[in-house]
């Protein structure tokens, strides 16, 4: 009795202290607008879409980007809202939109009038872990070839830095021919598609094969798995002074398997430039479990 009258008051500071970490890292989640567009006409599917806001300490002050994943949605009818089939979304960053955050949910019937969502917030704090920041040496000097980085090894990536000509070249693999028009007709009966929705989906891919237009001079293209890229949050081109070079904006475009991201720096960057990229590592995600009932509009 009388060692644990001397252990009680330090047993209490081991359970006070896990229970304070799990409430640093809570995060919590607002209500900030809701859009439901009933929509039913062919392909056309209506969608509920929801903005939150997150609420949080230090934790969520540390994050970089963050994303919410949901895993349940129900109407106030029991109609399932949630299409589990859905990708996940990208992460977004924190410094987009005030730090909201957009979800989309299927289209509940018009007599529902609120629906409750169960998921959890991921954020991702590249400090944590030292790791998810990865500096590639002159990565420009060498194109059409692999990015040599140890570290990129060391997490499983391959990616390869592309010229004008290597970006052609790749887009010409992937070109719409007959028989890949033939593998999405063959894809749309095994999954029950009609004859109109499949020529609708040759048309959408056919749309976004013209699309594939030459990059503009001073873009840097890097080619890969689609898994790859989807462990990427960010690439940064680097100047000489060693800070990364704004840009006017991004593009990842996928075939099957493969990616293709191609960045388009403000300023040309020098020819040995090196590259900064953000990996999404386990060590680097934070989760925060969340319960939302949502009122319908």
């Amino acid at each position: 009795m009388r060692l644990l009258s001397r252990l009680g008051p330090f047993l209490g500071i081991l359970v006070f202290v896990p229970a304070l970490a799990r409430a640093q890292n809570t995060v919590g989640v607002e209500v900030d607008e809701v859009t439901d567009n009933r929509v039913a006409a062919e392909m056309l599917r209506g969608s509920l879409d929801v903005r939150v806001k997150l609420k949080g300490g230090s934790v969520l002050e540390k994050a970089a980007a963050a994303r919410v994943l949901v895993k349940e949605a129900k109407d106030n009818l029991g109609t399932n809202l949630f299409d589990a089939s859905s990708s996940k979304p990208d992460f977004e960053p924190r410094e987009y939109n005030n730090g909201t955050i957009n979800f989309g949910l299927l289209s509940p019937p018009r007599n529902a009038s609120s629906a409750k969502i169960k998921g959890v917030v991921e954020l991702f704090s590249p400090g944590r872990d030292p790791a998810s920041t990865v500096k590639v040496e002159k990565a420009l000097a060498k194109q059409d070839a692999p990015l040599s980085s140890k570290a990129l090894a060391a997490a499983k990536i391959n990616l390869r830095l592309l010229s004008r000509q290597g970006y052609i070249d790749e887009m010409k693999k992937h070109k719409l021919d007959d028989a890949a028009i033939a593998s999405i007709r063959a894809e749309g009966k095994k999954h029950g598609a009609s004859d109109k929705e499949i020529e609708m989906a040759i048309g959408m891919a056919k749309a976004l094969d013209s699309m594939d237009a030459e990059p503009a001079e001073g873009s840097v293209i890097l080619a890969g798995k689609k898994a790859d890229f989807d462990r990427i949050f960010r690439v940064e081109v680097l100047g000489d002074d060693g800070k990364p070079i704004s840009t006017s904006g991004r593009e990842l475009s996928t075939r099957g398997d493969d990616s293709v991201m191609t960045l388009h720096p403000s300023d040309k960057p020098p020819a040995n430039a090196s590259l900064q990229i953000q990996l999404l590592t386990e060590k680097s995600r934070v989760t925060s479990p969340f319960e939302l009932t949502v009122p319908l509009p």
